[in-house]
């Protein structure tokens, strides 16, 4: 009876703390973010990133601090990382460089002027080359 006892503890205890993980992930759900990259298709090289953020009314938000991470879909690649402070209008601009074609997840994580974090993933298929074989056109940009 005392095992019993002591493992419902521990699973309710386990639940708690994964219920907390997930509260603390996207604290300003209700703020809009938007990627857009410039070459859009994408293709490897360099690019521009634009990421505007807007309050859940529209209004523009300035003065957050981005970090942003590119990953490919498949593990042993290098992330792509850049940070970006202040924005005007609630645009922040920065460079960006594709590495290699092929599928990527960016994340983009903004700490608010007001201290909350919030967290958007954007899904882009990259054209270029792979192993020396030639993708051909494709893109997408959907948010996860």
């Amino acid at each position: 009876m005392h095992r019993l006892i002591t493992l419902a503890l521990l699973l309710s205890l386990t639940l708690v703390g994964c219920g907390r993980i997930s509260q603390t992930e996207d604290q300003a759900a209700d703020v809009n973010v938007l990627l857009t990259i410039n070459p859009d298709p994408p293709g490897v090289g360099p690019t521009h990133l634009t990421v505007s953020i807007t309050g859940a009314d529209g209004t523009p938000i300035d003065g957050a601090r981005l970090q942003i991470k590119g990953d490919m879909t498949h593990a042993g690649m290098q992330p792509v990382l850049a940070e970006i402070e202040g924005g005007a209008g609630g645009t922040y601009e920065t460079a960006f460089e594709w590495t290699m074609g092929g599928d990527w997840i960016v994340t983009v994580t903004a700490t608010l002027p007001d201290g909350r974090t919030t967290t958007r993933q954007f899904a882009y298929t990259v054209d270029g080359d792979i192993c020396g074989i030639d993708e051909g056109p494709s893109v997408t940009a959907e948010t996860e």
